[in-house]
């Protein structure tokens, strides 16, 4: 688990290092805006369903590599804290850009 609740200071950026199955990223609150993304191989990501250290669930999307996927938060108590990222294959290093309005 990558827990980013104590950012304060923002664009923030995070760089770990995911495999096949999912890690959850728990997101600061303040935070409005995700970028995901990785050099080396395409991703794979959702924010329902996944578990940390689990599999895939049937309901997630990609991004491929060499690419960022920026993604709007939503708003009020029906706001996700919690994305699950994996690397289509073995692992990969996944970056990750905090931003706030």
């Amino acid at each position: 688990m990558e827990d980013l609740t104590s950012v304060k200071f923002f664009p923030h950026t995070h760089v770990f290092n995911a495999s096949s199955n999912t890690t959850q990223v728990v997101l600061p609150r303040v935070a409005s805006h995700v970028a995901i993304g990785s050099e080396d191989k395409k991703i794979y990501f959702c924010f329902l369903g996944g578990t940390d250290g689990g599999s895939l669930p049937n309901n997630h999307a990609f991004v491929p590599k060499e690419n960022m996927l920026h993604i709007a938060l939503g708003k009020g108590r029906d706001r996700t804290d919690s994305i699950y990222i994996a690397s289509s294959s073995a692992t990969c290093d996944i970056t990750i850009i905090l931003t706030e309005e």
